[in-house]
């Protein structure tokens, strides 16, 4: 009898993994996949520039794969990464771990733990409004078109729904004062291990059960029980990986409200929720949700003060998103759902006319614009950054030389976990200010205020002045090597700062070919200060932030970035001799620093000449 319902979900669920093909938000990928990757496949990086100073220790390698700034300041639970991290080691022990199998078998589970959740409202409603409100909210759950959005992507937003829901379905609802288990506290206590917001929409009705329990001591030792087991496996698990101890849920609460450091990522004005966000993610549910809100308040009253309490807290933060709402969306279906039976109930009882054409006509109003905003922005808007990296994928198969530099806003696409090459990469950093600094601007925010001084500083003034404190050296600082076997072809090969004519270096053949040039005391200490400043410099961006030193020291074999920035680096990628070869799709507005097309610029094979 329960049955069917779940394979309706699990079919509409399934269906959106080929439908949803565009991006929505970074943390699908760097919060998820990407972490997973890295856990999977972490081993060194091949072909690296090596940069070795006397007894320095050599023995440090750059890994393959990459963990953002929150692995470093404990702000994150291994628990949810790790479990794809098993899935790839799986799959890499049978061979199968194939870029097709690594993108898609997550976004497939997660689409199927999704509509595990969408039954467990289903059997929420049932319980609360009765069978006829279960079937109009399974319609409102299969139409809605931003479930259908996110139920396949790895967001631990979609796994905080997913355990609440669990939760809602479990929690006692009518029946609080004769009941004394709190078996729903295990998922609330996952779910506040992934993301520590799950515990808004619960924490009313765990006091409410706890006030309303005709046995309240052996509630609350119930609750303690629970709530100790979790926290111990939690905390237990995240201090062994970091290596000292954490607790990731007070980190990320610290991080989020105490320091109020996620406005770094953008703030909203508090009605952002109730004006914006809610109408566009529920479009035309809104308008049942709407009618019950006003006209049947006491009917609903448990799970509208759920929601606003949820809304509230939530409007208190600056940092919004639309993924945030996740938790309470499929409550608000709830309602929307049992007003339409409730309405189609009062229709029966005043006319004898059958309901059937009534029926259809509801039905179509909430499955057409739905289906209309799934499609469009699951097939068509946003869907650059995938197709960006589809087509590195075959640029650099069979290629372990390729060197990708992303000259866009931060995260704008996958990385590793969508390209699976052991290649060298490099993107803008956007940290937030974790050390309080003034006027402190992100990479990205750097790169974008003077793109060509940002290359200059990074390609035109690094790799020259190595060169040139190492022909230059005099007194032991040919003890520097400096290797970079990826620029050897055969060919010649001659690299200009376009600023100083002594700045050359002549690399024929896999041989160095240097000059010399008679300076001064002073000229050598000037030049070996220069020259350990931008070996610390390197060296601390390759600890701190993953960036490889060969990214750091050699021209990328290819440029990733929006059409809109094409103008003002023009200069550097014709001079070095850049040319497109992919113009990719990616929307049909521009947004700020995103534009309509991402294009992909890629290094000619030949001489380069001042």
């Amino acid at each position: 009898m329960y049955k069917w319902p779940l394979l309706v979900f699990l079919g509409v669920r399934v269906v959106s993994v080929p439908l949803v093909q565009t991006w929505f938000v970074p943390d699908e990928y760097w919060q998820a996949t990407e972490v997973a990757h890295a856990l999977a496949f972490g081993r060194p990086l091949q072909n690296q520039t090596y940069l070795n100073i006397h007894q320095q220790n050599t023995s440090q390698h750059i890994w393959y794969g990459y963990k953002t700034w929150e692995w470093r300041e404990g702000i994150r639970t291994v628990l949810y990464p790790a479990s794809f991290a098993a899935l790839f080691k799986m799959l890499s022990f049978i061979g199968a771990d194939t870029p097709a199998l690594l993108i898609h078998i997550p976004r497939l589970l997660h689409a199927i733990a999704f509509a595990v959740g969408d039954y467990h409202f289903w059997k929420l409603c049932k319980v609360l409004y009765g069978s006829s409100s279960a079937g109009w909210t399974m319609v409102c759950f299969s139409t809605a078109w931003f479930l259908g959005y996110c139920a396949p992507r790895t967001l631990t937003s979609c796994v905080e729904m997913v355990l609440l829901s669990v939760a809602f379905s479990w929690y006692p609802w009518q029946r609080e004062k004769e009941s004394d288990s709190a078996g729903y506290l295990w998922p609330v206590g996952l779910a506040c291990a992934v993301r520590p917001t799950a515990a808004v929409p619960f924490l009313p009705l765990a006091v409410q059960h706890l006030w309303h329990s005709s046995c309240r001591s052996q509630l609350l030792l119930h609750y303690m029980a629970i709530t100790g087991a979790v926290v111990t496996l939690t905390v237990g698990v995240d201090s062994w990986y970091y290596g000292e101890l954490v607790v990731v849920p007070w980190r990320f609460v610290h991080f989020n409200v105490v320091t109020g450091l996620s406005s770094h990522y953008g703030t909203l004005p508090w009605h952002w929720y109730l004006s914006q966000a809610l109408p566009v993610t529920l479009t035309t549910h809104m308008l049942p949700l709407i009618l019950a809100v006003v006209s049947q308040t006491s009917r609903h009253r448990n799970l509208l003060f759920v929601i606003l309490w949820s809304l509230i807290v939530y409007s208190c933060l600056g940092h919004k998103e639309f993924r945030f709402l996740l938790p309470v969306l499929p409550l608000c279906l709830c309602i929307a759902g049992d007003y339409i039976a409730f309405y189609l109930a009062a229709c029966a009882k005043r006319s004898d006319r059958p309901l059937g054409f009534r029926r259809k006509v509801i039905f179509l109003v909430l499955l057409i614009p739905n289906l209309v905003a799934l499609v469009y922005l699951g097939v068509i808007h946003q869907r650059g950054p995938l197709d960006t990296m589809q087509a590195l994928r075959e640029e650099v198969k069979g290629n372990l030389q390729a060197n990708i530099l992303f000259l866009m806003p931060c995260h704008s696409t996958p990385y590793y976990s969508h390209l699976h090459k052991n290649v060298t990469m490099r993107f803008l950093t956007c940290e937030p200010n974790l050390k309080g600094e003034e006027n402190y601007l992100d990479e990205a925010d750097v790169f974008e205020k003077d793109p060509l001084f940002w290359l200059q500083q990074e390609y035109y003034n690094r790799l020259p002045a190595l060169q040139e404190a190492l022909s230059t050296s005099q007194d032991g600082l040919r003890n520097l090597e400096f290797r970079d076997e990826r620029q050897f072809d055969g060919s010649e090969i001659l690299i200009d700062s376009n600023r100083n004519e002594e700045q050359k270096t002549i690399l024929k053949g896999k041989k160095e070919k240097t000059y010399e040039s008679k300076v001064g005391k002073d000229a050598i200490k000037s030049r070996t200060k220069r020259k350990n400043e931008i070996i610390e410099d390197i060296n601390v961006k390759e600890r701190n932030y993953g960036i490889p030193k060969t990214s750091l020291t050699t021209f990328p074999s290819h440029i990733v970035m929006f059409s809109v920035m094409k103008d003002k680096v023009e200069e550097f990628l014709s001079h070095h001799h850049y040319y497109l070869c992919h113009k990719l799709f990616h929307s049909h507005i521009n947004d700020g620093r995103r534009s309509q097309h991402i294009h992909i610029y890629c290094q000619q094979s030949t001489t380069f000449r001042s």
